[in-house]
């Protein structure tokens, strides 16, 4: 029997392999317990968050476990990624530093993404600590857009 969160996690990994105009090689970011993050091609973190409800707003919490997970990662892969599955609504994707803007980590129990959305509008993200101060589009953008500029990079240097 499938986890829900399997499911969740599907729904992002199937869009980086599809959407992704790069080869990709994925691999769990190995830690105790339940797997939360993903290393693609040893070089980027990705950390993935869900809520199963299907309606705007969604709040995201982060336990003890998760926040050291995500440091984990963080520390191991300065390009490293949240993804926060919005029930079957879409994803929003924020790089770590813009996490970092918004939610504080110093006290796990209080730490929290809401992200809302009116139809046919983007996402607005609040954490614990402050709002960003745009909307989100829906989406795995931000890691394509980061893998395809460092490939860039890397042909013109």
């Amino acid at each position: 029997m499938s986890n829900e969160y399997e499911f969740y996690q599907g729904v992002v990994l199937r869009r980086l392999i599809v959407e992704t105009e790069l080869s990709l090689m994925l691999r769990p970011f190995v830690k105790e317990g339940r797997i939360n993050a993903f290393v693609v091609n040893g070089k980027y973190g990705v950390f993935i968050e869900h809520s199963a409800k299907r309606l705007s707003p969604w709040r995201f919490t982060f336990n003890i476990e998760q926040v050291a997970d995500l440091l984990d990662l963080e520390a191991k892969f300065f390009d490293s990624f949240v993804v926060f599955v919005c029930g079957d609504d879409g994803l929003v994707t924020l790089d770590v530093g813009s996490l970092h803007e918004i939610v504080s980590f110093e006290e796990s129990e209080n730490a929290w993404v809401r992200i809302d959305r009116s139809p046919h509008s983007q996402y607005g993200v609040s954490g614990n600590r402050a709002e960003l101060d745009h909307k989100m589009a829906n989406g795995i953008w931000p890691i394509q857009e980061r893998m395809t500029r460092n490939l860039r990079e890397r042909v013109t240097s």
